[in-house]
């Protein structure tokens, strides 16, 4: 520790991390966070897709996360890796492939063409570090890809809308007493 106030801070136990996440909290904000409502908006989204995913579909979603890690990866918000396969010999090729899907975290999504190998996986949606407009650029480029591949409306299989119920609050000062 180089300053005063660095010692300072130790001593009181002041860190740059949250203990309950480990969020790096010396680091600035990025932009307008996320709203909780467009959060679960967008996870109702998913599981509103994945009830209505069709049976013939190519992709064959586990569940609902795995269906929700899949379109965000196709919709573009996906880290890539490319192993180039070219002129290898097969052992050499799979011992590269196999290291490169071991590497990678939870669900990835392999894809092979022109002597190349490909490992998409999706990119995190943390709720504190997707900002709002890359959020909602996100959610709608999922729910684009939604219906391009179920050929159905989003707008279509999303359930209703709940009325929000009235705060105590409000239940009292709108009350005849």
């Amino acid at each position: 520790m180089s300053s005063l106030s660095e010692r300072a801070r130790a001593r009181s136990g002041v860190t740059d991390h949250c203990p309950g996440c480990g969020l790096d909290l010396s680091q600035p904000r990025r932009g307008k966070p996320r709203s909780v409502p467009q959060h679960k908006r967008f996870f109702a989204m998913i599981r509103a897709a994945h009830s209505y995913w069709p049976a013939g579909h190519r992709f064959k979603p586990i569940n609902d996360d795995h269906l929700r890690k899949w379109l965000q990866a196709k919709a573009g918000h996906a880290i890539v890796t490319t192993i180039d396969t070219v002129g290898l010999e097969t052992n050499a090729a799979i011992l590269l492939i196999a290291a490169g899907l071991s590497a990678a975290k939870d669900h990835t999504f392999p894809f092979a063409a022109d002597g190349k190998f490909y490992i998409f996986q999706s990119e995190s949606i943390a709720f504190d570090t997707l900002p709002h407009l890359s959020a909602c650029a996100l959610f709608d480029a999922v729910a684009d890809t939604i219906e391009a591949e179920t050929g159905l409306k989003v707008t279509d299989i999303m359930p209703a809308i709940r009325e929000r119920k009235p705060a105590k609050a409000e239940t009292f000062a709108s009350s005849p007493l």
